[in-house]
């Protein structure tokens, strides 16, 4: 091999080692595929029903002994996560938040706080897609 084959491949070896870490794995930028209908069981004994379309939870629906939400908006999946806050005047619920994490693309953990009035009901859920 001449010299200038030789440090063309070098370089193009170098390029390739290089750009191989960028394109491994779900690293930053990269998401999963969420999409589906997830179903879950509260750490209170309720319920949790949400579905993902691409980037977007475009339902919604948390079932607690003590009280029950329905999201009316959609929210993004950022990354591996999603988070959504509600607030209504209603006598139903006052204030809602729901914060969710993907530990896989079938399996997904989470928290919620409901406050109706002064009454503060929390607790946690572990949802996922039907197989």
């Amino acid at each position: 091999m001449n010299r200038k084959a030789l440090a063309l491949a070098r370089r193009l070896a170098l390029l390739f080692v290089l750009a191989l870490p960028a394109g491994c794995g779900s690293g930053d930028g990269v998401s999963l595929d969420y999409t589906g209908a997830w179903q879950g069981r509260t750490s209170n004994g309720g319920t949790v029903a949400f579905t993902v379309e691409g980037n977007l939870v475009t339902a919604l629906r948390l079932v607690d002994p003590q009280g029950s939400i329905w999201f009316p908006q959609a929210v993004d999946v950022q990354g591996d996560s999603f988070s959504a806050d509600y607030e209504t005047n209603t006598s139903a619920t006052d204030y809602v938040s729901l914060q969710c994490t993907f530990d896989s693309i079938a399996h997904g953990t989470g928290d919620y706080t409901m406050r109706k009035g002064s009454n503060l009901l929390t607790g946690t859920f572990e949802a996922q897609p039907p197989l």
